[in-house]
């Protein structure tokens, strides 16, 4: 069979290639599917054929009854070809114009993702020539700054010193922030403050005894403790601000710890922040205590000792009296953590209104001084559990720098072979009473001792601001003042007077040393027997 047989003059080669190799297969199809009669003219490959009818024609028939047949077959095929050949046809335009509009929006994406990119581009660098011109404009402007700076304090020097003409010196803060005259010029933003008070405070013609209400010292002894803090407190000057002087760093400190008020008052009268005012107590307060309270608060040496004794002696007749133990409580604000130890039932039931504290522990001599503290126990614990935690148990007792001596307790200590405390039972006998008297008067100086501590620093009344951690600061502090005032004979005004109400719980193994209470019933034996003891409690 040729393809040229078919009526399509106008068809290609290639587009009917495809079309060829299907009519093959057809022609070499196997019988039984329905195709030996399109396009096969022999009669000896199909078995199924009627046999034609011999007539007078001979094979005539045979031909005009063929024909029509091999025709129409043609014809069908014809159509078939094609309408496959239309289908293919619009199968391929509809590709092309597919491919045509994929390749028309994918240009518009790659145009506006060019246009974007370019526009980002312009504004990137548009914003770098503007900074860069920003830099340079401040850069200018801080060197003339400096220059005008300049140049007005050598006319002023070249002048004789007058800076009242048109020239005069760019302000402080100007020339720290490097910002010339002018309004637009950037300035050191600093709050205007008045320092009215200290200055009238800080001159040498200011009264004495106001001094002394406010900073409860005298003018001699606030400078003694500013030049021994000078070295320790003094900051150096910066291109933004002069540092407070060591002074008013003192004086902040002080007129905190003596009035006890709060930081807005402190900060009113200093003309500081509050923040700042804050920020100046604890330093001081860490100075004197690293400072100070090794050279006025210590452990007396043996000269000393024998003196103490002998002004115990000599005054309330007990022989080797060294000091007197007392312990007092500071309430805090109610602690973030381990609150429980720190709440105190006594002073709870006292005020009805829960209550925080923590302890201060002190010896005192025969002047009332501080030889010896322990500071910054909860205030839970009794008298006798501070005493056990602190130094002069664990380390001047156990050391045996305590042997042959006494200090003198109240009745919520144990009586120990160097801690000699009151008889505590009842129905004492006379010379049971003559000696409590004894103790009850060399207890008084520990007790007045805190008293005046108290009285003079006002921030030991009341609950304090100070955090917990450097609470103990802060206390040491207000001892080492307390002792400096007492060694320089320092007087307190009456109004400061200040009664302490802490209450005595009597240990339940008061008595721990057999030599001991030996010792204390001759001691009280001696005092009435041989007429060393009043008759007062008799």
């Amino acid at each position: 069979m040729e393809i040229s047989a078919f009526p399509f003059p106008y068809l290609q080669d290639d587009e009917c290639s495809h079309f060829l190799g299907l009519f093959q297969d057809m022609d070499s199809s196997p019988s039984g599917f329905g195709l030996e009669g399109f396009g096969n003219n022999d009669n000896n490959t199909n078995p199924k054929k009627r046999p034609r009818k011999d007539d007078e024609g001979g094979g005539g028939g045979g031909t005009e009854l063929g024909a029509p047949v091999n025709g129409g077959n043609k014809a069908a095929f014809g159509d078939i070809l094609a309408t496959l050949l239309l289908l293919d046809e619009e199968a391929k335009q509809q590709q092309e114009q597919w491919d045509f509009e994929s390749n028309k929006e994918k240009s518009l994406l790659e145009a506006n993702h060019k246009k974007k990119v370019k526009t980002m581009d312009g504004y990137y660098n548009q914003m770098q020539d503007h900074y860069s011109a920003a830099g340079e404009t401040d850069g200018a402007r801080s060197k003339r700054a400096r220059k005008t700076a300049v140049a007005a304090v050598v006319s002023a020097v070249a002048s004789g010193g007058d800076t009242t003409g048109s020239a005069g010196p760019v302000p402080a803060a100007d020339i720290a922030s490097g910002s010339g005259s002018g309004p637009s010029h950037r300035r050191l933003w600093v709050k205007e403050r008045t320092t009215d008070w200290w200055d009238r405070v800080s001159r040498p013609d200011f009264p004495e005894d106001e001094f002394r209400r406010e900073f409860r010292m005298s003018k001699s002894t606030f400078n003694l403790i500013c030049e021994e803090l000078d070295t320790t407190v003094t900051k150096k000057n910066t291109m933004l601000r002069d540092a407070i002087p060591a002074p008013k760093r003192v004086g902040v400190c002080v007129w905190r710890l003596a009035t006890g008020a709060p930081l807005r008052h402190v900060s009113e009268r200093f003309g500081l922040g509050i923040s700042t005012c804050h920020k100046l107590v604890i330093e001081v307060c860490r100075a004197i205590y690293d400072v100070l309270m090794p050279k006025y608060l210590l452990w007396p040496s043996d000269s000393e000792i024998n003196s103490t004794k002998a002004k115990f002696e000599s005054v309330h007749k007990i022989p080797n009296v060294v000091g007197s133990i007392y312990t007092t409580h500071i309430p805090i604000i109610a602690p973030k953590v381990h609150v429980a130890a720190y709440f105190n039932k006594r002073h709870t039931e006292r005020n009805q209104k829960t209550s925080y504290s923590i302890t201060v522990q002190g010896v005192v001599n025969a002047d009332g001084i501080f030889t010896d503290v322990c500071i910054g126990n909860p205030g839970s614990l009794t008298d006798d559990q501070i005493l056990e935690k602190s130094s002069l148990s664990r380390q001047r007792a156990a050391r045996g720098m305590l042997r042959d001596s006494w200090i003198v307790g109240n009745s919520g200590f144990p009586l120990t072979d160097w801690l000699l405390v009151p008889y505590a039972r009842q129905n004492l006998t006379w010379t049971q009473h003559a000696f409590n008297e004894s103790i009850s008067e060399i207890q008084g100086i520990a007790t007045a001792a805190f008293e005046r501590l108290k009285g003079r620093w006002a921030c030991l009344q009341k609950r304090t601001e100070v955090k917990l951690q450097d609470l103990p600061y802060v206390l040491g502090a207000c001892c080492v003042l307390h002792n400096i005032c007492e060694m320089r004979k320092e007087e307190m005004s009456p109004d400061l007077k200040f009664e302490v109400f802490d209450d005595v719980t009597v240990p339940e193994n008061n008595i721990r040393s057999a030599t001991a209470v030996n010792t204390r019933d001759h001691i009280s034996h001696n005092l009435l027997h041989r007429g060393l003891a009043g008759t007062r409690t008799l």
